[in-house]
């Protein structure tokens, strides 16, 4: 059994209350979801996939698109 680390007192009554503190690997400081569930890790990993997906293929598309400007201006278009 854990001793309480502190008492708080309502109206006469004491409530002992125990801080329980979470034990943080150092990879938590750099990646912060090895502290969260497992439910909660797997929906920030399909949620960042998604968005780095559009994002790597917008930046792809915004590239050959300016590729082609360049050509069609190079050309004489």
């Amino acid at each position: 059994m854990s001793s309480p680390s502190t008492v708080v007192e309502h109206g006469g009554s004491t409530t002992p209350v125990v801080e329980t503190k979470v034990k943080r690997r150092w990879v938590s400081y750099i990646w912060d979801t090895f502290d969260k569930s497992p439910e909660e890790r797997r929906l920030l990993f399909k949620l960042d996939s998604a968005i780095l997906t559009f994002a790597s293929l917008g930046y792809f598309i915004k590239y050959l698109d300016q590729i082609n400007i360049n050509n069609a201006f190079v050309s004489g278009m």
